[in-house]
């Protein structure tokens, strides 16, 4: 474990359905996500009823950027520092568990039905994936984000825990 916190930046790249971007949300603010950038889409995203109901509304804590095309957002990634880490399912992977991360860190998660394009795979300085033990074809993007920002803390030091009734 390194002295250093980790920063996070989370990435959605073409994500469509709002109860999965809520979701990501609600983890990335509890996850103490420094930033989170939305790209693949024209229009920035619009928090409704349908991302606010799953986000909590956590959304107004978190700070968000729109980079429409996707090569200026890894531009944008990598003039703030950020180490891209893809999470996808891919041959060429490391399993997460193993994984060592050290530099602030953006997590790029790609679109329900499609993942991430080769573009983001070939241009992430790491791909990681979540072993899964049984026959499934993948775990929902907001579960994976939820499982990687947690395994991303895990080897930050530890902040102060806040919020956390039982502690």
């Amino acid at each position: 474990m390194s002295d250093k916190i980790i920063k996070l930046c989370t990435v959605l790249h073409t994500l469509n359905s709002p109860q999965n971007v809520g979701m990501i949300v609600r983890s990335h603010v509890a996850h103490a996500g420094e930033l989170l950038v939305f790209t693949g889409h024209y229009l920035p995203w619009r928090f409704k009823k349908g991302s606010q109901a799953f986000s909590r509304k956590l959304e107004k804590q978190a700070r968000f950027v729109h980079i429409p095309e996707p090569d200026e957002a890894i531009q944008f990634l990598r003039s703030e520092g950020y180490s891209i880490v893809a999470v996808e399912i891919a041959e060429t992977a490391e399993s997460i568990r193993d994984f060592k991360f050290s530099n602030d860190v953006a997590l790029i998660f790609g679109n329900e039905a499609h993942g991430l394009p080769t573009e983001f795979l070939d241009k992430a300085d790491s791909v990681v994936t979540i072993p899964q033990y049984a026959a499934v074809g993948s775990l929902n993007v907001a579960v994976s984000a939820s499982i990687a920002m947690y395994e991303l803390m895990k080897q930050s030091p530890i902040r102060q825990i806040q919020g956390d009734e039982f502690v």
